[in-house]
């Protein structure tokens, strides 16, 4: 019995760090276009805080951080912080869809992933799920979902790294 209790702990352990070795880490680079025909290299943005936003239309808490991340966008664009929505529809035209329903354009640039190759870099569990890279390109955050609190921790870890 003591082994087989020894042996959760163990993989519970593992799991733990597993998941952990995220924060921390190293950004893992990519190059895509966004949805102008844009090419956007995360490496390019090393010395800005950057805010990986994967998100879907069907996603309904995605629906609730967009206004959000507007609005911290709008706030904070003229610092060296900036966001990057990878979007992982299987169409386009539902990115469209999307903003028709929030009634506003999202003025950050957002990649059309349909074939989902950037989130498989970032461990993406779920929509959304919210990445915060510092100026040197370490994750220094990572969420899956959205709620108040969430929108208070993701202000904070901003401004915190923004400043540094």
């Amino acid at each position: 019995m003591k082994k087989i209790f020894y042996s959760v702990i163990i993989i519970i352990s593992f799991t733990v760090f597993a998941r952990a070795q995220d924060v921390n880490s190293k950004a893992p680079d990519f190059t895509a276009k966004d949805m102008d025909g844009n090419t956007v290299h995360l490496s390019d943005l090393k010395g800005r805080v950057v805010l990986l936003d994967f998100w879907a239309s069907w996603c309904v808490p995605c629906k609730k951080s967009m206004p959000h991340l507007i609005e911290l966008y709008n706030a904070f664009r003229d610092t060296s912080f900036t966001i990057i929505g990878v979007n992982v529809d299987t169409q386009q035209d539902k990115v469209k869809e999307f903003e028709e329903e929030l009634n506003a354009d999202i003025p950050f640039p957002v990649i059309f992933d349909k074939d989902s190759k950037i989130p498989p870099k970032y461990e993406v569990e779920g929509m959304p799920t919210t990445v915060i890279i510092n100026k040197d390109g370490i994750i220094k955050y990572k969420e899956v979902g959205y709620t108040n609190e969430l929108k208070e921790k993701l202000d904070k870890t901003i401004n915190e790294l923004i400043s540094q």
